[in-house]
């Protein structure tokens, strides 16, 4: 069976235009995931900075209340002299809260920003986001 010339066009007008359809549907949604991604980063650094403030207000509290045990009167050491027990040459033995905060911090320097955020990214949407990135043809696209 032969298409008429007419018939032909018609069908490759419907196929150019199902085909740019496609295009402007996939554009969308790239367009909404990059969006999405904006709104979560933005959420992040947001949460990140109310973080960082409420740390460095306990850091000023900690300070605060470090200054107000140096102002009080040293009456355990005194004490302890009187008793003859001192300070142990040996290893000392430090707050686990504070050792915590210390081995976060330090692990925190060691990354950076990209890193630090992708820690916030739930697993299944970094897969859903390779995924999608995977299965477009074109490297010039990703």
């Amino acid at each position: 069976m032969t298409y008429s010339k007419a018939q032909e066009e018609q069908t490759a007008a419907i196929l150019r235009e199902r085909k740019e359809k496609k295009e402007l549907l996939r554009q969308a949604k790239m367009k909404m995931i990059a969006e999405e991604q904006a709104a979560k980063k933005k959420k992040l650094e947001e949460e990140m900075k109310r973080l960082q403030q409420e740390e460095e207000e306990r850091m000023r509290a900690a300070v605060e209340e470090e200054v107000e045990k140096e102002e009080q009167p040293e009456e355990e050491p005194l004490r302890r002299r009187r008793l003859g027990e001192g300070e142990s040459s040996g290893p000392k033995e430090d707050d686990p809260w504070v050792e915590k905060r210390i081995s976060e911090w330090v692990a925190n320097l060691s990354l950076g920003e990209d890193e630090e955020a992708m820690l916030y990214i739930p697993e299944e949407e970094k897969e859903a986001a390779i995924k999608e990135i995977e299965a477009t043809s074109d490297p010039l696209e990703r």
